[in-house]
């Protein structure tokens, strides 16, 4: 008992330290986003993926469903061009591309945050916790690269504490500030290019190119 109460002694002081710049972290991430939407406006109407798919595979036992699905995956700037080009294969038979939506103050932003594979079209909710995160992609040095040439490097680096905040990068409460919803892909025709873009009203359009 006493090895036991020693113990949490010196523990305690490390654990409420930790509690402590956790709470200075939250508050701290919670006023970067709100001073960023402050200053800029919000990042849609804009396109942000292109997206190919070359088509499914099923397992050595020929079951659709349960082999890979590939494609390319292009993240675009607010000017149209490239930030990055993932090409892959994920486990599925469809694609589908998750995104995350924060609100402040009447602006929303919005950003890819998944691309995962599924079995059906109608998804498990465990295939959705499964892929490939994208903020990676588009947040480099402390600037969210969504912002396209002709930006400034004070405006992308206030978008990237809202998209840090916005697709969890920061491990922090969203204060239901953030929703998460996916787009199916299944529909998308093998080997066309296809344009992920949201409109001035929030309504996400999936469109050929």
């Amino acid at each position: 008992m006493k090895k036991q109460n020693s113990f949490i002694k010196l523990v305690s002081p490390f654990f409420t330290l930790f509690l402590i710049f956790y709470v200075i972290f939250v508050i701290w991430s919670a006023v970067s986003c709100l001073n960023a939407a402050a200053v800029l406006g919000g990042n849609i109407p804009q396109e942000f993926l292109r997206v190919k798919i070359y088509g499914s595979s099923s397992d050595s036992d020929g079951n659709i469903g349960t082999g890979t699905v590939s494609g390319t995956i292009s993240i675009i700037d607010s000017n149209g061009n490239e930030i990055a080009v993932i090409e892959r294969s994920w486990s599925g038979a469809y694609l589908a591309v998750e995104f995350a939506r924060v609100s402040f103050d009447g602006k929303y932003f919005v950003f890819p945050s998944r691309i995962y594979g599924k079995n059906r079209i109608i998804e498990e909710r465990r295939e959705r916790s499964h892929g490939t995160l994208l903020e990676k992609y588009y947040d480099d040095y402390g600037q969210c690269m969504l912002l396209g040439y002709g930006s400034s490097l004070n405006a992308r680096k206030k978008l990237y504490h809202i998209a840090a905040f916005a697709t969890g990068k920061y491990r922090a409460p969203s204060f239901g500030l953030v929703s998460r919803f996916s787009i199916d892909l299944s529909g998308c025709r093998p080997d066309r290019y296809y344009s992920i873009s949201f409109d001035e009203n929030g309504r996400a359009v999936v469109e050929e190119l």
